[in-house]
């Protein structure tokens, strides 16, 4: 089965980064979405979440939790997979930047923002970041 990783990027100022997957993509097209992708064979979910962050925003997560594990919910839609959603709360590397061309934008955004957001993925990506015990630490 597909394993996906996610990371929300929390800064300091309690801010979310997030990339607006392109039209292309096959599961969320034009969706804002944590920043991850798929598993490779062979690696465990750490070293994906660490390459995949490198990859797409060019950032190493340090600091993190694995705050969700939970199957696709839209299986007849997206696909079946298992989806691992972490929350990041420091990294390595500087600022984000857009490495990739799986999202045509990174943008950090207040929780409050993203409750705003029409095309956010799925409204639990705020709710993970709210039980976050490093939140504002």
């Amino acid at each position: 089965m597909l394993e996906t990783v996610s990371a929300l990027f929390v800064s300091p100022e309690n801010k979310v980064l997030l990339g607006l997957r392109a039209s292309w993509k096959r599961a969320w097209a034009d969706h804002w979405d944590a920043i991850g992708g798929r598993v490779e064979a062979g690696e465990s979910l750490r070293e994906a979440l660490l390459r995949e962050c490198r990859e797409e925003v060019g950032l190493v997560p340090t600091r993190y939790q694995l705050v969700l594990s939970e199957p696709e919910r839209f299986p007849e839609r997206n696909g079946e997979a298992l989806h691992h959603i972490y929350v990041v709360h420091s990294w390595e590397g500087g600022e984000a930047v857009n490495l990739c061309d799986e999202h045509v934008e990174i943008r950090w955004f207040a929780l409050d923002e993203m409750e705003a957001l029409p095309n956010l993925t799925i409204p639990d990506l705020i709710t993970l970041v709210r039980a976050s015990p490093d939140r504002g630490a």
